[in-house]
């Protein structure tokens, strides 16, 4: 699982951008690889932001208010992030087309 997990990492930086088809695959590989890790950080961030905001303010109630709605975008973020990846799943298990959800290294 480990070398194709590696694998699938080290083909962005060896696609060659001679076909518009090619060109595609590296821009989605690109994409996949910076953007939504970026994504989720700002998800977690935010959240994490809410509950400071929340926490150390017990008397402000226009503070613990943002922070309330800090958290609940946070979360609805990261629902929606991890969603989509649920629906590319079941999208590619129907159609037959081999996908890879990012997990952790063991």
């Amino acid at each position: 699982m480990e070398g194709t997990i590696q694998n699938t990492v080290d083909t962005c930086a060896t696609i060659s951008l001679d076909t518009l088809g090619n060109l595609v695959k590296w821009a989605s590989c690109t994409l996949i690889k910076t953007v939504v890790p970026l994504l989720f950080s700002i998800a977690v961030a935010g959240f994490i932001w809410g509950i400071i905001q929340f926490y150390l303010n017990p008397n402000n109630e226009e503070q613990r208010k943002s922070g309330k709605a800090f958290m609940l975008w946070g979360i609805i973020a990261l629902f929606v992030m991890i969603s989509m990846w649920g629906l590319v799943a079941v999208l590619g298990n129907t159609f037959g087309v081999k996908t890879l959800i990012p997990q952790l290294s063991q």
